[in-house]
């Protein structure tokens, strides 16, 4: 009996001393969080405000990294306040603004123009790494003021960069501006010039047709057959037949070779080259028309089976018909030359 009193109050003791405990350590616990609050919180929001100000004081002195880390601090809290940042970042050609740019205007939805902000600065992140469509679709967005302020002359020089670079559509592009602007430009004609030799069919048939009718060029027949008939022998329908009617009259040697091309063109399926060949047909005498129907024939078949080599189906043609022609220059610059200031 003793020993079961004496184990109880000493077990009751000892519940104690742990319930005084456990009440001081929580005490304890709650003043050093108090005095944490009073002594540490307070300095470490002055120094997240004052980060925060030299950060603004370092973005407006020109540091891209700073004004980028302000722009993706606003992104949630104040989508106009980052673009704000984004675009000071642009300006130094800041590809990550570039991207954030993009982003920002795509879910932008209280700007009228933000679709097409969006797409301005998709393409400038795009030619920041080289992309050349992306660097030709700028251009057309400065000519246009799509997306940014117009600027015709940034505009130019862009698309005129690619162009030098042999970029073909810039070329085309090129040449149809300056023909909208004046017809017969000498520029407009000198771009579908340089398109010509990239081997581009519909550029070739222009240049002919500009040498055959004198447009933003002097006239020259030889020259628009040249045209023709290199377009002729990549299998252009259209160039065969064009071939045709410029050969056509020049003398009795081109009128055999504007039956052959006739030929050709009516066998890639120009339907128009039917009563243009019908015509030379009648028009070449019949101890001839044999033979030339046959040089026709193994040509279509020769064609038909691989590309041909580059002047071989003309210079053929020279040969079997002597006629005065005009063959260009392998380097582009000769011919070009002529036709820039």
């Amino acid at each position: 009996m003793y020993w079961f009193l004496f184990f109880g109050s000493v077990f009751c003791l000892i519940v104690m001393i742990w319930h005084f405990h456990s009440v001081d350590k929580k005490r304890l616990t709650r003043a050093r969080r108090k005095q944490h609050d009073l002594h540490v919180s307070t300095p470490a929001t002055f120094d997240d405000e004052a980060d925060r100000q030299d950060k603004i004081n370092r973005a407006n002195s020109g540091n891209i990294t700073a004004q980028l880390a302000l722009g993706a601090d606003l992104e949630l809290v104040d989508q106009n306040g980052a673009i704000k940042w984004y675009l000071k970042a642009a300006e130094k050609n800041s590809q990550q603004a570039f991207y954030a740019l993009v982003r920002l205007y795509d879910d932008n939805y209280d700007d009228p123009e933000a679709s097409e902000k969006s797409k301005y600065w998709a393409a400038r992140l795009g030619d920041s790494t080289g992309k050349q469509s992306s660097t030709f679709i700028l251009g057309k967005l400065y000519l246009e003021g799509v997306g940014c302020e117009k600027d015709i002359e940034l505009g130019l020089k862009t698309i005129t960069t690619l162009a030098l670079n042999e970029h073909l559509e810039a070329q085309l592009f090129l040449a149809q501006w300056y023909q909208r602007q004046q017809e017969g430009h000498p520029e407009g004609f000198y771009w579908m010039l340089r398109a010509a030799y990239q081997d581009d069919p519909k550029a070739m048939v222009t240049v002919s047709s500009c040498y055959y009718h004198g447009i933003g060029v002097k006239k020259d027949i030889y020259r628009a057959i040249y045209w023709t008939e290199r377009g002729g022998e990549l299998k252009s329908p259209e160039s065969q037949y064009r071939s045709a009617q410029y050969n056509q009259k020049v003398s009795s040697s081109h009128n055999a070779v504007a039956y052959i091309w006739a030929y050709l063109s009516v066998a890639n399926g120009h339907e128009e080259a039917h009563s243009l060949k019908n015509d030379l047909e009648a028009s070449l005498p019949l101890e001839n028309l044999l033979t030339i129907q046959n040089v026709a024939r193994k040509l279509h078949v020769l064609m038909d089976e691989k590309p041909v080599k580059k002047h071989s189906v003309i210079r053929l043609l020279n040969k079997f018909y002597v006629r005065e022609n005009y063959l260009p220059t392998e380097d582009i610059s000769d011919e070009c030359a002529m036709y820039t200031s």
